[in-house]
C-alpha cells in the first residue's frame, strides 16, 4: 500500500468513473476532467475528502492494487517471504539513491556503484537500466516497497507445452468424464484423453503427430477448474451450496420468545419396557428451543414417528407452564421456567410440518411459520446443535446406546445392553435439561440459559393460550363432517352428545361442521359450530373401546378385526383389542420381539399414556405405564369369544397392542356381557 495526495495530475475514480485533477481554481475548489468525455467538473476540497472517506473516491494506484488482488494469480503482496522482502529492501535503496540524481546513464551508473560498495548486494553491480526501472516503479507506487518485490512466480515458462488441439481434447475429456455425477477418477480422464489423441494421430501424417498428454498436465488442468464448479458437477447443487456457503450474516433476536426452532431426532438409545424388560426400540425426541436464551421450551419423547401428533404434543408442552414438573419427577432440583407462545417458529420441510392443522393452529395463536430451505440445517442450527449435545451427553453414556456412527459400534450389541426403562429415560432427559443444560454457562451466551431467561423477560410478558381447554382443539387435526340425528361419524366411530342435539334444534336438521381430532386420544372430539363461534367436546358413543385410544391403535384394531373377525359383528373391535393385548403379552413372554415389530408394539403401548408437565392437563409426553395403569385383573374363565380358531396364532396379525393391565378394566365387563348373551338359550 502506497500513499497519494490531492495534487495536480492525480488520477482518481469517482463512482467508477475516471477523472484527472487538472487545476485548483480557488483555494478550496478543484477542476476535474472526466477521462472518457473530457467534461470538466468542479469539486471542493472538502467534497473530495468526504468522498474519499466514504469510499466513493479512489486513487488510481489503489484501484490497480485492488484489480491485481482480484485476479488471484500468484501470491498477494501481503504474503511475501523474508528473503524476497530483504531483496526488496536492497532494490529500494538503489531506487532512492537514483531518485536524487539526473536520469542519465553516467549519473545512474555512478550512484549504483556507490550503493553497491556500501551494501555488497547483489553479487554484481546492477545495470543502470535496472536501477532506473526500480526507481520508476517505486515512485509511481507512492514509494510502496511492494512495487520493487521480485515477481518470482512469473518466472519460467507459463505457456502450455501442448498444442491447442491436445488442450481441447483434454478439456473435452474433463467435461465428459470428470465433471459428471459418476465421479470418475483422474486416471479415467487421462485414459480417455490419450485414446482420443491416438485416434486423432491415425488421421494425421507423421510430421503432424500430436504429443500424448501426461497425468501431470491433466491434473494441472483439472485444478484450474474452480472448486465450486467441480463440486457442483460431481456432487450436485445441494452439496456444493452446503460446502461453499458463507456466513455473511445471521438471524438475530432481541428478546425471549421472539423466535423458536423445532425439530425431531431419533435418540441413539435402545429402551426397554417397564413391565417385561424387553427392548422396545429407539424413541423419537421432538424438542423446541428459544433462539434468544437457548432455553428448551418443551419436549416430547415417544415411539410415535414424526407426525403432526408429535409436533402438537411438543407445542402443548411449550405453551403451558410446567408447574407440576417436580411432582412428576422428584429428582429434578430446579424449576423449568421457559414456556410461552413464540412470535416466530422455524422448522424444516418435513411432511409433519406442512399440514393445514399446524398452520391453522399457529396462525390462531399469532405465530409466524418460517420454513428453512431444503437440506439447509444451518438455518435452524440451534436446535440441531442442542439435539446433538443431548445425544452425546445422555444417550451415548448409557448402556444400550446405538452410536450414530456404525464404525464406533465395534462388538457392542445395544440389544444386550439396553437397560434404560422408558420411564427412567423420561426423567433422565428432563433432569439433564433442567439441572444441567439450563444451569451451565452457554458457550455463545457466556451465561446459563436459565439465568438468561430470568434476566431478559418478565413473567407478565409471557404469552399463553387464553383457554387451555381450547388448546386441544387448536392443535387437533381438522376435518369436515355432517352432523345428523346419528351424531358425527369419524373413522368408523360415532360421536354424539346433548349439546349437539340442541345445536341441531337451533340451526337445522343437518349441519356442516368442522371437527378437531386429537390423534393421541380419539375417545372424544371437538366440534365447531357452523359459524365457528361455539365449540363442543363430544365423547365417542363406544367409550369402552375408544377412551384413551390413539388413532394409530384404532387403525390396528380395525385391520385385525377386518382380517380375523366377523365384519358384521358390532363388537368385533372390542374382541380385536383384547386379542391384540393377548398376542403382545404372549410375544413378550416368549421374548421374540424383533426390529420393526418391537418398535410398533412400543408405539402401541405408549401411544395414549402421556404425562403432563403442567397443571392444565398437558398431554405432551409419554411416561411410565406401570405407574399410571391400574393393577392387572385376571381374565374371566369363560370360553374365548373368538369365532375363528385360526386367529389364535401370535403371528397371524400385527404384533402391537396396549398394555394388558390398561385394557382389562374397561374390556372385561363388555366381554362378560357378550359371553353371557351368547350362552343364553334361544327362544
Amino acid at each position: 500500500m502506497g500513499t497519494a495526495a490531492f495534487t495536480q495530475n492525480t488520477e482518481v475514480r469517482i463512482a467508477g468513473k475516471g477523472f484527472l485533477m487538472l487545476r485548483k481554481v480557488t483555494d478550496d475548489t478543484w477542476q476535474l476532467e472526466e477521462t472518457k468525455t473530457k467534461r470538466i467538473h468542479e469539486k471542493t476540497d472538502i467534497e473530495l475528502r468526504s468522498m474519499y472517506v466514504d469510499g466513493i473516491l479512489e486513487f488510481a494506484c489503489e484501484e490497480e492494487l485492488t484489480n491485481c488482488k482480484s485476479k488471484l494469480t500468484g501470491k498477494s503482496n501481503l504474503e511475501i517471504s523474508e528473503p524476497l522482502m530483504n531483496d526488496a529492501k536492497v532494490r529500494r535503496a538503489y531506487a532512492l539513491a537514483a531518485n536524487e540524481c539526473p536520469a542519465t546513464k553516467a549519473a545512474v551508473e555512478a550512484v549504483a556503484k556507490e550503493v553497491w560498495v556500501k551494501l555488497g548486494k547483489p553479487p554484481e553491480v546492477p545495470h543502470w537500466t535496472t536501477v532506473y526501472r526500480w526507481k520508476k516503479r517505486l515512485i509511481d507506487a507512492g514509494r510502496d516497497i511492494h512495487a520493487v518485490v521480485a515477481k518470482v512466480s512469473k518466472k519460467g515458462n507459463r505457456k502450455r507445452k501442448y498444442p491447442p488441439e491436445v488442450i481441447k481434447i483434454i478439456e473435452d475429456a474433463i467435461e465428459s468424464c470428470y465433471m459428471t455425477p459418476e465421479k470418475h477418477p483422474m486416471q479415467a480422464v487421462l485414459d480417455k484423453a490419450v485414446l482420443n489423441v491416438r485416434r486423432e494421430n491415425k488421421l494425421r501424417p507423421e510430421q503432424l503427430q500430436l504429443k500424448e498428454p501426461t497425468r501431470r498436465v491433466v491434473t494441472s488442468m483439472i485444478s484450474d477448474v474452480p472448486a465450486f464448479d467441480r463440486c457442483l458437477a460431481r456432487e450436485g447443487r445441494t452439496v456444493a451450496a452446503r460446502r461453499f456457503r458463507a456466513v455473511l450474516g445471521h438471524r438475530t433476536t432481541e428478546a425471549p420468545l421472539e423466535r423458536a426452532e423445532i425439530d425431531h431426532t431419533l435418540l441413539d438409545l435402545m429402551v426397554i419396557d417397564d413391565d417385561s424388560g424387553l427392548p422396545l426400540g429407539r424413541p423419537v425426541l421432538t424438542a423446541c428451543i428459544d433462539d434468544y436464551t437457548r432455553c428448551v421450551l418443551g419436549i416430547n419423547i415417544g415411539f410415535e414417528p414424526a407426525s403432526f401428533l408429535t409436533v402438537a404434543r411438543c407445542l402443548k408442552s411449550v405453551f403451558m407452564p410446567k408447574t407440576n414438573l417436580k411432582t412428576l419427577y422428584p429428582e429434578i432440583q430446579n424449576a423449568w421456567d421457559a414456556h410461552g407462545v413464540m412470535r416466530e417458529l422455524s422448522m424444516d420441510n418435513g411432511l409433519e410440518f406442512h399440514s393445514n392443522s399446524l398452520e391453522e393452529a399457529c396462525y390462531s395463536l399469532g405465530i409466524e411459520i418460517h420454513y428453512s430451505a431444503r437440506k439447509t440445517p444451518w438455518f435452524k442450527g440451534k436446535i440441531e446443535r442442542f439435539q446433538g449435545t443431548l445425544n452425546r451427553a445422555v444417550t451415548h453414556t448409557a448402556p444400550g446406546t446405538t452410536f450414530s456412527n456404525i464404525l464406533e459400534k465395534g462388538d457392542y450389541d445395544p440389544l444386550k445392553h439396553a437397560v434404560v426403562r422408558l420411564s427412567a429415560l423420561q426423567q433422565i432427559v428432563r433432569k439433564w435439561i433442567v439441572d444441567v443444560y439450563h444451569q451451565q454457562p452457554h458457550r455463545a451466551l457466556k451465561v446459563p440459559p436459565a439465568a438468561m431467561w430470568k434476566s431478559s423477560i418478565n413473567i407478565e410478558d409471557i404469552l399463553v393460550p387464553e383457554d387451555p381447554e381450547k388448546l386441544d382443539a387448536i392443535l387437533g387435526r381438522r376435518a369436515e363432517r355432517v352432523l345428523t340425528h346419528k351424531g358425527i361419524e369419524f373413522e368408523g366411530l360415532s360421536y354424539n352428545s346433548p349439546d349437539l342435539t340442541k345445536l341441531r334444534m337451533q340451526l337445522g336438521e343437518k349441519l356442516d361442521v368442522e371437527i378437531c381430532v386429537d390423534d393421541g386420544d380419539i375417545g372424544k372430539i371437538v366440534v365447531l359450530s357452523p359459524n365457528k363461534k361455539q365449540m363442543f367436546t363430544v365423547p365417542a358413543i363406544a367409550q369402552a373401546y375408544a377412551n384413551g385410544l390413539t388413532a394409530w391403535q384404532h387403525k390396528v384394531c380395525k385391520r385385525y378385526a377386518a382380517n380375523q373377525l366377523d365384519k358384521y359383528d358390532t363388537t368385533a373391535w372390542l374382541e380385536a383389542k383384547e386379542r391384540i393385548a393377548e398376542m403382545i403379552r404372549d410375544e413378550f413372554a416368549l421374548k421374540k420381539a424383533k426390529g420393526k415389530t418391537r418398535s410398533r408394539g412400543a408405539r402401541y403401548k405408549t401411544g395414549a399414556n402421556v404425562a403432563p408437565d403442567s397443571t392444565a392437563g398437558s398431554a405432551c409426553d409419554d411416561v411410565d405405564i406401570k405407574a399410571k395403569s391400574p393393577p392387572a385383573l385376571p381374565l374371566p374363565a369363560q370360553p374365548s369369544p373368538l369365532k375363528h380358531p385360526t386367529a389364535t396364532s401370535p403371528t397371524s396379525a400385527p404384533v402391537s397392542a396396549t398394555s394388558l393391565s390398561t385394557l382389562q378394566p374397561r374390556l372385561i365387563p363388555v366381554i362378560r356381557q357378550r359371553n353371557q348373551y351368547q350362552t343364553q338359550p334361544k327362544t
